[in-house]
């Protein structure tokens, strides 16, 4: 709670104004004159704080100030409920501000200027008449309360005394309503069993009424041997103390509930009887456990995954195939909020493909990739249904799933193939009948042209085409190798060591800064690095070495390929991937982008021109990890081509 003043006779006022001087000359103008404590504030914000810490009798503050001015601080201190007299003090004296201020809820405006003294004074007079106002005003406001809370003081005595009879005659109606409106047939009895109430359910099951069986032995309606068995039942609570329930069979299954009543002693005076026919329920029980019996036994022997959780992902359900495929019991999940470790981007399309559930449109089919335990990516389909209660609130999910990877892969390996027939295709019937159209065209040339200078010239050219016809022919084999094998985890420090060791770097010094990381990758990932290896020596023309490091942002892990060369002109650095593009025949770095493809790996060159190439290979979630060289698998590295 703010604090006030020490000296109930002085007024604590707050002085706001982001004019230095002018709050110094105020304070110790004040202070001089004793008659009140000022404290001061150079802004608006200011002025807050000093609010929630002090209870101010009235505050001063200039109207022009950087950031709030005065009538915007006057409008947000009354907003929360404060009436602190407020004085606008200040050297702008427009008809349109003071009719602002007062709006606002100031309760006195003044102008700055004229001589001190006289400013002054006056400003003191009008913050004792602030003060003597709100003094009059708190002194009403509580007068009022006072006399409102003793006229509601006697309205409520009157009240409450007709409140309370009605409540009587009320409870007495309601207590037998209840009574008589339960299922259950109720009874109270004395220790002899005589009935001393019951409602009408009871005499009802007999065929009788309330009033033909109160004063009367409740016995006399059961069969001997029944009345006997149960009257054991009765001197058992009589004698004590302690409830009796018991579910019996007799006209049907009843469950039985035997309460003592005490008197102001704590003695046993009466006790009631609750028998609730349970018949219905018992066969209902039974039907339901059969039928769960079978649904289990259906859901259990399902290949698929089955799941039911909550919407905050509680899981309620999961049958073995979904414990199994995640490696938990069911008691780990069951209670639990499991979530699987997913992509953060399919994990995104997940949420929203059920937050877009809804009644009429409650089934959506979803598939996403997950990460399981031993860190490999594979792909899942889910069936979700949103299931809703009578008002269409969503109350929990069903989903059923199942592993589609071998599935994907197939998709993706009839995809590949048909890009790769397509393009040897291309490369058969176009690039290479190219260079033999050349070839044969040499032939004439030289057939026609033989003379000392000329063959030697055309015979070059010759060697050339041929060799261009070799590296065409070679691409389509490892184009053709390319996705043949399953992809694998790789220890990347082994397959860029063994791929610059195969390559012609032996000038180039090599540094290799990946140690325990592994790529999930196809198993021609060495010949990346090889063809990398090999742009870096035939295009960097002054290449001295090479680096390799790693490092990941959030989840993708990033693979930096580094030389010192002439690097790659800006207007070329989106095309070196293309077929066809650069100095030589452009199939290299085409290789290694589709290589990489195949495990959704990608990669752009972000070297500066003039200054080396650098290519970064970019890793999603999933598919690359660190791990130790003890722990780690070991995937037998290609042997590359020369």
């Amino acid at each position: 709670m703010p604090e006030t003043a020490h000296d109930s006779n002085l007024h604590r006022i707050l002085y706001v104004d982001d004019e230095e001087l002018l709050l110094n000359v105020t304070q110790h103008y004040f202070q001089r004159e004793g008659s009140c404590i000022v404290d001061t504030a150079g802004s608006a914000e200011e002025g807050f704080l000093k609010i929630q810490e002090f209870r101010y009798d009235a505050i001063i503050s200039d109207y022009e100030m950087p950031k709030m001015n005065g009538i915007e601080f006057l409008s947000l201190l009354r907003s929360t409920g404060d009436d602190t007299p407020f004085i606008i003090f200040t050297g702008k004296g427009r008809e349109d501000i003071v009719i602002d201020a007062l709006n606002a809820g100031a309760d006195y405006y003044l102008q700055k200027g004229g001589h001190p003294k006289a400013q002054f004074a006056e400003l003191l007079n009008t913050i004792r008449k602030a003060a003597e106002n709100k003094s009059v005003k708190d002194e009403i406001k509580q007068k009022k309360l006072e006399i409102e809370a003793a006229n509601q003081k006697l309205s409520k005595n009157r009240d409450e005394l007709i409140k309370s009879r009605n409540e009587l005659e009320e409870s007495v109606q309601r207590a037998r309503s209840l009574l008589d409106s339960s299922v259950s047939t109720i009874v109270l009895l004395d220790r002899d069993a005589i009935v001393l109430d019951a409602n009408d359910g009871y005499p009802a099951r007999f065929g009788k009424t309330r009033e033909e069986i109160i004063g009367t032995d409740v016995w006399n309606l059961f069969p001997e041997h029944i009345g006997k068995k149960r009257n054991v039942w009765l001197q058992q609570v009589f004698s004590t103390g302690k409830p009796f329930k018991k579910e019996e069979s007799w006209e049907g299954i009843w469950d039985y509930s035997i309460d003592p009543v005490f008197d102001a002693d704590g003695n046993v005076k009466s006790v009631t009887v609750h028998a609730t026919d349970i018949t219905l329920r018992k066969q209902m029980e039974d039907t339901i456990r059969t039928s769960e019996t079978l649904y289990r036994t259906v859901v259990e022997d399902q290949t698929e995954f089955v799941c039911r959780f909550l919407p905050d992902g509680t899981h309620i359900f999961a049958n073995d195939a979904y414990c199994r495929y995640f490696g938990k019991t069911r008691q780990e999940l069951l209670k639990a909020k499991f979530k699987p470790n997913i992509p953060k981007e399919d994990n995104k399309r997940i949420k929203e493909t059920l937050l877009s559930l809804t009644p009429e449109h409650p089934v959506a089919t979803i598939e996403n990739r997950i990460i399981i335990p031993d860190g490999s990516t594979r792909w899942q389909q889910w069936s979700d249904r949103g299931i809703f209660d009578d008002r269409g609130k969503l109350t929990e999910y069903q989903s059923v799933g199942r592993d589609i990877t071998e599935l994907k892969r197939t998709e993706n390996a009839i995809l590949e193939a048909n890009n790769k027939l397509n393009l040897l295709s291309s490369i058969t019937r176009h690039d290479i009948l190219n260079q033999l159209t050349v070839l044969m065209m040499l032939e004439g040339f030289l057939k026609e042209d033989i003379t000392e200078e000329q063959p030697s010239t055309y015979v070059d050219r010759i060697i050339d085409v041929t060799n261009k016809i070799e590296e065409q022919i070679q691409f389509t084999r490892d184009y053709q190798d390319m996705g043949q094998s399953k992809p694998g985890w790789q220890n990347l420090g082994k397959v860029a060591d063994g791929a610059f060791m195969q390559s012609s770097a032996q000038n180039i010094i090599t540094d290799i800064d990946v140690e325990g990381i592994f790529v999930y990758a196809d198993l021609m990932l060495e010949r990346v690095f090889y063809n990398l290896c090999d742009n870096a020596i035939h295009h960097g023309k002054s290449v001295t070495q090479i680096h390799v490091s790693f490092r990941n942002e959030e989840s993708i892990g990033i693979i930096t390929v580094k030389d010192n060369g002439i690097g790659v002109p800006t207007d070329m650095k989106e095309k070196i991937f293309s077929k066809d593009v650069g100095s030589n025949t452009g199939l290299g770095l085409f290789l290694v982008s589709e290589i990489l493809k195949i495990t959704g790996i990608t990669i752009r060159e972000t070297g500066i021109p003039g200054k080396g190439c650098c290519f970064e290979i970019f890793i999603l979630e999933g598919n690359w990890r660190r791990e130790t060289q003890k722990n780690a698998p070991d995937i037998p590295l290609l042997k590359l081509p020369t």
